[in-house]
């Protein structure tokens, strides 16, 4: 697991004391430590919390405001200080993307075992994030076709046999329409790439599976001038998210992946212009490949089940 955004933050400014890059009468604020780390104020000010418990900043005296590094901080920094393994870069990305991985990940293992209801104050808690950050976690989720919120809370549905093949369904109609509005916008030479690429796929790893799922479903729908379909492809491919696990617990089930000669079919008829044929054969893969899913994750259900980060809680798993 990631280490808290505060205890990172921590760690860095205990070594800039240590380094006497920060020293005696150096003023440290709270937003302005949020703005350098690119964090929210939350785990900034529980940084300069902890740094004060440890006696290296002390409040400054009215009317100033903040903290103020004091006399023979360096001394006590270098004790406590130890090397950063891995250093806190001062980029501007969102809190909500540094975690966001995290989260999709611990949820699209365990989905195919249940639902799961997900809290703004489990996931802050869990990252020293504000809840405002949780939130937007959420959202991203949501907006990958992840969760639901209820009303009450968040939900993250069970991969229940209906809701798969409801979602491929409904992809089954939404990409062929995209594949469609696309088929002028991508070379030559890029579908033979893709081709070349889903030919010499065999026996890599799920990693490099999921990337080829992704070249045609998102990279290259997703190039789609409709933003309505393609806000409604993204909601409806939730499951692609999954694939890379499925992939890795399952590899025994189809020795060779089917997609793979699936794609290319896809791919090949577009390259010599026959679009329609294209269309077709993409949607003969995604109902072909409702089935495999159906298959892999009743497989998953009987061999894997590990204990869930306190952010998931299960809801109503029976479902």
């Amino acid at each position: 697991m990631q280490e808290p955004l505060y205890n990172r933050i921590l760690h860095v400014l205990t070594s800039e004391i240590a380094g006497s890059d920060l020293q005696p009468g150096n003023r440290l604020m709270e937003n302005r430590i949020a703005t350098r780390f690119g964090v929210s104020r939350a785990p900034a000010r529980k940084a300069l919390a902890q740094l004060e418990a440890l006696g290296l900043v002390a409040h400054m005296t009215a009317p100033g405001r903040g903290f103020v590094v004091v006399k023979n901080a360096q001394k006590r920094a270098a004790e406590l200080s130890s090397p950063i393994d891995d250093p806190f870069t001062t980029d501007i990305t969102p809190t909500w993307q540094r975690i966001y991985g995290e989260v999709e990940d611990a949820l699209t293992r365990r989905i195919a075992f249940g639902a799961w209801r997900l809290t703004e104050t489990g996931i802050a808690r869990q990252f020293g994030v504000s809840r405002t950050v949780a939130r937007d976690v959420l959202a991203r989720l949501q907006t990958r076709g992840l969760v639901v919120n209820e009303g009450k809370g968040w939900v993250a549905p069970k991969l229940s046999e209906v809701r798969v093949r409801d979602l491929y369904e409904l992809r089954a109609l939404l990409e062929p329409a995209a594949l469609q509005r696309v088929s002028n916008l991508v070379s030559e030479a890029q579908l033979d790439q893709m081709i070349c690429d889903l030919q010499g796929a065999a026996g890599k790893g799920g990693q490099w599976l999921d990337k080829l799922e992704a070249d045609l479903h998102i990279g290259l729908l997703q190039r789609c001038d409709n933003s309505a379909l393609r806000k409604a492809m993204t909601e409806a491919q939730s499951l692609l998210l999954a694939h890379k696990f499925f992939y890795q617990h399952t590899a025994e089930i189809y020795p060779v992946e089917p997609f793979l000669e699936e794609h290319v079919h896809v791919l090949s008829a577009l390259r010599k212009g026959a679009v329609s044929e294209a269309c077709d054969a993409l949607r003969i893969h995604l109902l072909h490949s409702s089935d495999r899913a159906v298959v892999r994750i009743t497989t998953l259900r009987g061999i894997i089940y590990d204990t869930p980060p306190d952010y998931l809680e299960p809801h109503d798993i029976t479902r």
